[in-house]
């Protein structure tokens, strides 16, 4: 059914890593499918922004980055790719899955609550799934 799964992750919530992670891996060996983990790093590309950071702390940023999510591939993948991108993070997500003719994005969602105690979803996985060409699932 999945052939290509795309996997956004937060490095920073370690939790929903490891949900996320168990998710695509059972979805990935039920499907035989193809899984590429990525992370979307904050762009720093503003010049009043980029001038508080030193000239290669984006490029070390992105290198760390990328071994932590080769580590994280090994750990729940056998066969896995990565990607490090930079941006606004719902943003790339939906524009690597559409370019890269994903057939799923899995995609974690923390709980949100508001003024009337209603549970809604955060920003960037309500964004993933209203403007993704494919399907996405949303995993607590």
């Amino acid at each position: 059914m999945f052939s290509k799964i795309l996997v956004p992750v937060d490095l920073n919530k370690p939790k929903m890593l490891e949900s996320l992670c168990q998710a695509a891996a059972e979805l990935a060996k039920a499907n035989n499918a193809d899984i590429t983990l990525m992370t979307v790093l904050p762009g720093y590309s503003m010049p009043m922004v980029a001038s508080y950071f030193p000239e290669d702390a984006q490029k070390r940023l992105k290198v760390e980055t990328r071994e932590a999510l080769d580590k994280l591939a090994k750990q729940y993948f056998s066969d896995s790719k990565v990607s490090v991108k930079s941006g606004k993070r719902a943003k790339e997500i939906v524009k690597t899955a559409n370019e890269g003719a994903y057939d799923l994005v899995i995609i974690g969602a923390r709980r949100k609550h508001s003024r009337g105690s209603e549970r809604l979803l955060g920003s960037c996985s309500q964004s993933v799934s209203d403007r993704s060409a494919c399907s996405v699932m949303i995993v607590r």
